[in-house]
């Protein structure tokens, strides 16, 4: 496929175009006008159980917001699926990558150049860590397509799904986690622009509102520039684009360890379909073929997306820590106090989310053991015995760069890590408290 048969002598060979005439059909590509929208059908709405296609309105969403720059994402067929630098996705992430690169290294110079401050910190940080998560994202998208052929074969080669209902679910569970974690990511990110208005409006120097807000909010970049109406909205344009990758990280780690824990599903549900029912030594022998793929399906995403675990999680534990240590301080008005709160809760919950979630693909991993332990004497042979070392010695789990699995221990640690870290500075915070008030006595004592 792909090569020019000459069955006629006469035919001419092709010839390879030269660097302008490449040039012209990839300017002609990039600046094609876009293929109108049909209208969905019935196939549109039938699914076959695939990854790729419980996952489409994900990436959809990424795409709008700058990162996972794949072509061909609302395809069924993963064969569809494509990655060039000179698409109208790719250049628009390099776009945002660039806005994003320029805050960053803003937000940096503003706290080396200054007076060193906690929070100065904690907005380079943000920043940089969202241009980090895009490198991460752009590297992913250049695999992509090969990943998910691999991850299409897999699911082919598992258990036939009996009906529509079974084809769809993970789909729909993808969906409803995404509305679910970008909702409440929407709600803070207004609920912190509601709160920031409060300070941009007791700053008598300014009379502009907007130009006040951007000024308060955005110091490390209008205190070197001069303020604009176009700056002031490339730089909120921007600033959403990394609340967005902030979120979507650990939505995106959420979202792959549900597909791979519904494949190890996928067979347990059918060994305990049989459990009750004497097997011969070539059915143990295929299915412990299908659990090797999937384990080896978990270890060539692990490959792909440690870094981006990784991010996730010591990005939620740096936040947290730092709410914590913002809960020893008061607040202004009732909206900070609202908006600490939630979004104190919402970092939790998402930690807790991404733990969980990611140790469910340990959890199914484990499941075969309990119907392997099940088989009568008559009934063991040597595949069973293979298949029960492999569930019982291998450990199948998701990564952060390899110095941690993604485990149910895992959860235990990080929320002793965090009550550990609260109850310390609480601790502390009460032996400052006593030692202000001990010089209080003594300068009465003295008086």
């Amino acid at each position: 496929m792909g090569f020019v048969t000459l069955d006629n002598p006469e035919a001419k060979p092709l010839i390879r175009p030269n660097w302008l005439t490449w040039l012209k059909r990839r300017g002609r590509s990039c600046l094609r006008w876009p293929k109108a929208q049909r209208r969905a059908g019935r196939d549109d709405w039938i699914f076959n159980g695939t990854f790729h296609e419980a996952v489409r309105g994900v990436l959809t969403m990424a795409q709008l917001f700058s990162i996972m720059p794949v072509a061909g994402i609302l395809a069924k067929d993963p064969r569809k699926l494509r990655f060039t630098w000179t698409s109208g996705r790719a250049v628009y992430a390099l776009f945002c990558a660039v806005g994003i690169g320029f805050l960053c290294t803003m937000s940096v110079f503003f706290f080396a150049s200054k007076r060193f401050h906690f929070q100065k910190m904690v907005t380079a940080f943000f920043y940089t860590y969202n241009l980090y998560a895009m490198y991460r994202f752009g590297r992913l998208a250049q695999r992509w397509p090969a990943l998910m052929a691999r991850w299409t074969q897999v699911d082919e080669s598992l258990p036939v799904q009996r009906d529509m209902f079974e084809r769809a679910v993970l789909a729909h569970r993808i969906k409803l986690c995404s509305i679910l974690v970008m909702t409440l990511s929407l709600s803070e990110h207004l609920l912190s622009i509601v709160a920031a208005v409060h300070y941009s409006n007791n700053c008598p120097a300014v009379h502009d509102p907007y130009e006040a807000f951007f000024k308060s909010n955005f110091a490390f970049v209008y205190y070197y520039f001069a303020y604009s109406t176009l700056r002031g909205f490339l730089t909120k344009f921007f600033n959403v684009i990394c609340n967005f990758i902030w979120s979507y990280v650990d939505l995106f780690v959420i979202v792959l360890s549900m597909g791979l824990s519904h494949s190890f599903r996928r067979i347990n549900a059918y060994l305990f379909l049989h459990k009750r029912e004497k097997m011969s030594e070539q059915f143990w022998g295929e299915q412990r073929q299908k659990y090797r793929n999937v384990c080896d399906l978990v270890t060539t995403v692990d490959d792909h997306i440690s870094g981006i675990t990784m991010l996730s999680i010591s990005n939620n534990l740096f936040f947290i820590c730092v709410q914590i240590l913002n809960s020893l301080n008061s607040r202004p008005t009732f909206v900070h106090t609202v908006y600490f709160w939630f979004n104190l809760i919402i970092l939790i919950g998402r930690t807790l989310a991404v733990a969980m979630f990611a140790a469910e693909v340990n959890d199914e991993s484990k499941r075969p053991i309990e119907v392997l332990r099940t088989i009568p004497r008559d009934g063991w042979c040597l595949e069973a015995k293979r298949f029960a070392e492999e569930v019982t010695t291998d450990t199948i789990a998701l990564t952060g760069l390899k110095f941690f699995s993604m485990t149910r221990k895992l959860v235990l640690n990080v929320t002793g890590a965090i009550i550990t870290y609260e109850l310390v500075l609480i601790q502390f915070h009460k032996d400052e408290a006593s030692d202000v008030d001990l010089c209080k006595l003594k300068r009465m004592d003295t008086l």
